[in-house]
């Protein structure tokens, strides 16, 4: 071989060198917008009796907590329908809310959803297509998984249990069949595997806390109790072996709707000794009202949800000068340096 046609392969080679590092060039700018439209979340709707203009509201979990309390407007009503573009970086369940829709969604980025409002049959009836409509209309409409269900559902179990067996039996059986319709949305490919799983933990969820609060109330009321079957003390047992089954302070659960209320109703179960468990960091909860002095009796490493909450739910009804407030909030801080509350809470103080 030559020395030209040594020169000549070498330039060959730089040039394609040249070409294949200007290609990949290209393509990571192409996949710029496809990445970034892989992490949004597309949620159309149409409301029918909604003004233009009005704020569609959307709650986004805070870290891995689930958030009922800290709203954002993502879009406005125009021609009686919206579309919002959710920016989320892992899948959780998100609250699309203003007056006329409210929808609890758990979304995957990617998902696109689109939420209609049914005008015939049933009243307000809400209607869902595109990422796993099948789970969202089951988790939204009148249907075995609406709370008012789940409710009735583990009143029955109390009514009609024999035993503290017959009870618990009863639970899972219910669960057992509420899991039913969606494994075969599963199969049938309508629903992901993660949205399954989500969906199976927040029914979980939803009915260990109808249970305990059915069986509380029959302990606490004696003289309401229609099953003369179980006595205060399987009642008890009832509360302690339910809350060993699916404890209501498993950290799986605390992304899932209603998780501070499941949180809030095995504290309360503890304090009043029917329920196994003792106070920690009672000195954090001291400095609260006394409502929240409860969650003392919660494990610390839910303590950053609930105290993040209180600061949620009562900021915005407070005067943002007051010291109290302010001076607790830096405790806050000193507490969890980290928490992904923090910045939610400043830009609340920071609100005229």
């Amino acid at each position: 071989m030559g020395p030209t046609e040594i020169v000549t392969r070498q330039l060959k080679r730089v040039r394609f060198d040249k070409l294949e590092n200007d290609m990949r060039k290209v393509l990571f700018i192409l996949l710029i917008p496809f990445t970034a439209f892989a992490q949004q979340v597309v949620i159309t709707g149409k409301v029918p009796d909604a003004p233009d203009s009005m704020d569609v509201f959307v709650y986004k979990p805070i870290g891995t907590y689930f958030n009922s309390l800290y709203k954002q407007s993502a879009g406005k009503v125009t021609n009686h329908a919206f579309t919002l573009n959710v920016p989320m970086d892992a899948a959780g369940y998100i609250t699309v809310e203003n007056k006329y829709v409210k929808s609890v969604l758990y979304v995957e980025p990617g998902d696109s959803i689109d939420i209609g409002i049914s005008r015939e049959g049933s009243t307000g009836k809400k209607i869902y297509a595109g990422s796993n409509a099948a789970g969202h209309d089951l988790f939204n409409n009148d249907t075995p998984l609406s709370p008012d269900r789940l409710s009735s559902a583990m009143d029955y179990v109390m009514d009609t249990a024999k035993s503290v067996n017959g009870a618990l039996w009863g639970m899972r059986s219910t669960l057992f069949d509420l899991k039913a319709p969606l494994l075969v949305h599963l199969r049938k490919g309508q629903i992901s595997v993660g949205f399954y799983e989500s969906m199976v933990t927040a029914l979980e969820s939803r009915l260990i806390y109808y249970l305990l609060n059915s069986a509380g109330k029959r302990l606490e009321n004696p003289g309401d109790r229609k099953n003369k079957a179980l006595n205060e003390k399987e009642l008890k047992q009832i509360v302690q072996d339910a809350s060993d089954l699916y404890d209501p302070f498993d950290t799986k659960y605390v992304s899932c709707p209603g998780a501070d209320l499941l949180i809030a109703k095995k504290c309360y179960l503890i304090k009043k000794g029917y329920v196994r468990g003792g106070a920690t960091m009672t000195d954090f909860w001291q400095r609260f009202d006394e409502p929240y002095k409860l969650y003392a009796y919660a494990p610390i490493n839910l303590h950053e949800m609930m105290a993040g909450n209180e600061f949620l739910a009562n900021i915005p009804d407070r005067n943002k000068g007051n010291g109290a407030q302010i001076e607790l909030f830096y405790y806050f801080k000193t507490n969890f340096p980290k928490s992904l509350y923090i910045p939610v809470v400043q830009e609340l103080l920071s609100r005229k």
